[in-house]
């Protein structure tokens, strides 16, 4: 008898589950901006900085996100960086808002729907996506 390991997949299933893992990559379309590369950030004017209600949030962590600084192309909005690498802007008013503890970037979020529901199928119970 040949030895199992030795032995080729069935089909195309068979070979990517027996195989060392798979790179997901989802079919999902996202209107974001997104992005792997680091997206343009500009210093502060002299204006901003005297305003008093003029908040610097550079350096500041919401869930998963990272502000890096102003944006440079996008009136109004910060670059902010994932865990995963990826960069995205977003307003000051969601960065400060403290419900917004399970921010991350639009490809996280949808692998974290996934596993969420995922572990539904499986088990039967409802997770909240901070978990994940």
């Amino acid at each position: 008898m040949k030895d199992l390991h030795a032995r080729k997949p069935v089909n195309k299933t068979a070979a990517i589950v027996t195989s060392c893992g798979v790179h997901y990559e989802p079919n999902k379309i996202v209107q974001t901006n997104d992005s792997d590369l680091p997206i343009a950030t500009r210093p502060f004017t002299k204006e901003e900085l005297k305003q008093q209600s003029f908040v610097d949030l550079t350096g500041l962590r919401v869930g998963r996100l990272s502000v890096i600084g102003a944006a440079r192309d996008f009136k109004g909005r910060w670059v902010v960086r994932c865990d995963c690498g990826k960069y995205s802007t977003r307003r000051a008013k969601s960065i400060k808002n403290p419900e917004n503890v399970q921010d991350r970037c639009e490809h996280c979020r949808h692998i974290a729907l996934l596993k969420r529901h995922e572990l539904w199928r499986r088990t039967g119970k409802h997770y909240d996506i901070r978990d994940f």
